[in-house]
């Protein structure tokens, strides 16, 4: 399946066709400088200043921290320190996958922007292309990557918050009773203030 979205894009790419990519851009030096901060205070490190870290440093400390208690809360800090994945009409690499091309194609039957990836192939299999059609595809694609991404990240915050409320409902039966648990963040209730 990353193979074929990833061929995918790249040969939209080649052909300067448009289309909307997958993009997932660095990481922003601060929130990676923050990331750093904690992994020293564990005893790890990227090895590399926060500008230039790539995917492979991740991967390696990922490798490093495997099995060790340390492994959870830096897995979980990591993929906060990233940028979340959205649609645009320029491709902008994904960083996540380390791939400098990468398009939804594989499930145009659930995911709007892979039928909209069909049919930028279909037209590049076209025997004359059709340049006005393409101007037009070039001028509605970046609403269309904002609006596809907007409702994307609906649809994750409905399904958090119904495996929220399915959590609270299992969890109401066991009112008072302990578990050990990892705390991986915390919010300040209304009036209260951390100093």
């Amino acid at each position: 399946m990353l193979v074929a979205n990833e061929t995918v894009a790249d040969h939209l790419e080649k052909h300067r066709m448009p289309a909307l990519f997958r993009v997932h851009e660095a990481p922003d030096p601060t929130k990676v400088a923050e990331f750093e901060a904690f992994a020293a205070s564990l005893g790890f490190s990227l090895g590399v200043p926060a500008e230039r870290v790539t995917p492979g440093h991740f991967q390696r400390l990922l490798r490093r921290v495997h099995g060790k208690p340390e492994e959870r809360p830096l897995a979980f800090l990591m993929l906060r320190t990233m940028q979340q994945a959205r649609y645009d009409p320029a491709n902008l690499g994904h960083f996540g996958l380390a791939a400098p091309a990468y398009a939804h194609f594989t499930s145009p039957i659930r995911r709007y922007p892979d039928l909209v990836v069909h049919r930028a192939l279909r037209e590049l299999r076209a025997d004359a292309p059709d340049t006005e059609r393409r101007e037009r595809w070039r001028e509605d694609l970046p609403e269309l990557a904002r609006r596809t991404s907007a409702l994307e990240r609906r649809a994750e915050e409905a399904e958090r918050e119904i495996v929220q409320w399915k959590k609270v409902r299992f969890m109401v039966q066991k009112v008072g009773d302990e578990f050990n648990g990892n705390v991986i963040g915390v919010t300040a209730p209304l009036g209260c203030s951390w100093s």
